[in-house]
């Protein structure tokens, strides 16, 4: 069996022992069942290899943390911090915890309203532009055509910005309100420890106090990221899910992303998780952790010798900012996640 430590770095012991490192994975036991998917499941997922990850990233990292954003941020006090939020993503770990329902709610409505405003409402709007007097030739003017139309007229036509703007001022209006920390964390990654943390809630009773949750934590190697394809009205959804190898546990990583209609979005993410956690690889380079890329050795020692600029981010304009994203665009279209070996597969034997 090969040295756990071989090729993992060790600067003044700040990553532990059990810190992950692709070039020091051990050899590990054959599994013996896939106890997370069914056959039929696994008719409907990929199990995505190990290694050769590019340096990518969902695109929405970048897009949902733009300069002007974090410029603005740093001008204000810590929100998460204030309301108690558990989320908590840095140098040492990337850790999600859900809100609120109430938080949750006006989110999704918000995101309602927007579909809405791109989809429904312009399609109606053909619709209602192409009936007018102007085109029918009927004798009715544009008052009495106006007069006419029925509530549902203006729900179609309205009723997504009436959702986005109940959001959005609700959110500006009562933000000590909406902003709560949910039940807690959810699961979480840990670069310096290499071990992947997972609570499990029991399921809250009326009228009696939540019982605290189950923790379990795993080594970050002993878990296979799936993509795991779904079909509803819309079409095929895909999601990213974390299964341990070893036992019935998934970590359904996919939540802060969403699904997508393309596979390819979990593939990015999966990339995204094993440079995160590899401590031989600087941190990825991406808006939400620059501020604590000097707390890194490894990120700090690499942008020492690269001479990146502390500010990279935060400093740049926004037409560059775009071409960033846009290019982040085109390298997950075309990456090669479906095509790599499994490096996995040199430790172990699966079950299926």
């Amino acid at each position: 069996m090969p040295d756990r430590n071989a090729g993992t770095p060790r600067i003044d012991g700040y990553y532990a022992i059990s810190a992950y490192s692709q070039n020091a994975i051990p050899n590990q036991a054959d599994q013996v069942e896939e106890t997370n998917r069914s056959k039929l499941g696994r008719s409907a997922s990929m199990r995505l290899p190990w290694g050769n990850a590019r340096d990518i990233l969902p695109p929405s990292f970048l897009t949902d943390n733009s300069p002007k954003k974090l410029r603005k941020l740093e001008k204000r006090e810590d929100l998460a911090q204030k309301i108690g939020l558990q989320s908590e993503n840095n140098h040492e770990c990337f850790r999600y915890a859900s809100m609120a329902f109430r938080a949750n709610f006006f989110n999704i409505m918000s995101i309602l309203g927007k579909l809405w405003v791109y989809l429904v409402t312009p399609l109606y709007l053909l619709i209602f532009l192409s009936l007018s007097p102007m085109l029918g030739g009927n004798g009715e003017t544009w008052s009495e055509y106006v007069a006419s139309m029925v509530p549902l007229d203006f729900v179609l036509l309205l009723g997504g910005v009436l959702l986005w703007f109940v959001s959005f001022a609700s959110f500006r209006i009562f933000p000590g309100w909406l902003l709560k920390a949910g039940r807690g964390p959810e699961w979480e990654f840990n670069r310096r420890t290499g071990m992947v943390t997972v609570w499990k809630y029991p399921r809250k009773l009326p009228f009696m106090p939540r019982q605290p949750p189950t923790v379990i934590e795993k080594p970050f190697y002993e878990f296979d990221a799936w993509c795991c394809a779904r079909v509803d009205r819309h079409g095929s959804l895909f999601d990213l899910v974390l299964s341990h190898r070893y036992s019935k546990l998934d970590v359904t990583v996919g939540d802060i992303l969403g699904s997508h209609g393309h596979p390819n979005m979990c593939y990015a993410f999966w990339d995204f998780i094993q440079n995160y956690m590899d401590v031989t690889r600087p941190l990825p380079d991406f808006p939400l952790l620059e501020e604590y890329r000097h707390l890194d050795p490894v990120t700090a020692e690499h942008d020492r010798k690269t001479g990146r600029p502390e500010r990279y981010w935060r400093d740049m304009d926004m037409d560059s900012f775009k071409r960033k994203v846009d290019r982040m665009h085109t390298d997950v279209t075309i990456i090669d996640t479906a095509q790599r070996p499994n490096l996995m597969e040199e430790k172990l034997r699966y079950a299926s």
